[in-house]
């Protein structure tokens, strides 16, 4: 698995891979060709009722015949049985034409901004609270918050806000972030090493984030978009999330 996501230049190590297999066990695929992984797909549910895609891979030897069409039509098949309120994902331009087929429409766009630096997790973390995730998600994340707590440097403020900074193959990702308001959100990040490289995945139409992003030293590196099947979620509110938990979790 790990050889896949290198192959792609994503940021996920070992330990991401095991992450989500232990928190999704039943809904993790892939396809074996000439006796070694070729392809993968996975998903995460929240609250019986939101599953997010991720982890589409193919190596590039084995593109191009068909092997994340099947797989996403075997995930979309398991989630539906389950009667899924929405499934969602976040996908790269090369994936997004093969999820419209499947009905997927165009919700937003996400960017992933990069700093340049060191790449390195500070020692210091703290206590957190997961209220404000629901409040700003619309569905209970805590399986896949305590799992990402567990291996993270987390910082939080009195008010509740959070952020999480955990290790990457190429640098830090820095995620989720959780805040009431800018205040909290440049309070939080405080913390982090001005000279560490990290990931940050955000979407551009929350000006905040963004701002406090470039104030950072952080800037674009890729555009995606993210893409929703079915009733979405009410109760979410964009507005408190300052970054993603990663592409593959949303």
């Amino acid at each position: 698995m790990l050889r896949l996501s290198v192959a792609a230049t994503w940021n996920q190590t070992a330990a991401d891979w095991h992450r989500i297999l232990a928190l999704s066990p039943c809904l993790c695929w892939g396809i074996e060709a000439d006796g070694q992984l070729a392809a993968t797909a996975t998903a995460i549910v929240y609250d019986e009722k939101l599953a997010w895609i991720g982890m589409v891979l193919t190596l590039p030897e084995f593109r191009g015949q068909g092997l994340a069409r099947c797989l996403i039509a075997h995930l979309l098949d398991q989630l539906q049985r389950q009667n899924m309120q929405c499934i969602k994902l976040d996908a790269t331009t090369m994936g997004a034409p093969l999820y419209r087929e499947f009905g997927f429409l165009e919700e937003r766009p996400i960017e992933r901004w990069f700093r340049p630096g060191i790449n390195r997790i500070p020692d210091n973390t703290g206590t957190w609270d997961p209220a404000l995730d629901t409040t700003a998600t619309g569905v209970s994340r805590l399986h896949l918050l305590n799992a990402l707590a567990s291996e993270s440097v987390v910082w939080a403020t009195a008010d509740g806000s959070f952020a999480m900074l955990r290790p990457g193959a190429n640098a830090s990702y820095l995620g989720p972030i959780l805040a009431r308001n800018a205040e909290s959100a440049q309070q939080l990040l405080a913390a982090l090493p001005p000279d560490a490289a990290a990931y940050w995945d955000l979407f551009p139409e929350h000006n905040e984030a963004r701002s406090l992003a470039t104030q950072l030293g952080f800037k674009p590196a890729r555009q995606l978009l993210r893409m929703s099947l079915g009733n979405n979620i009410p109760n979410s509110n964009l507005q408190f999330q300052f970054g993603i938990a990663g592409f593959e979790y949303g």
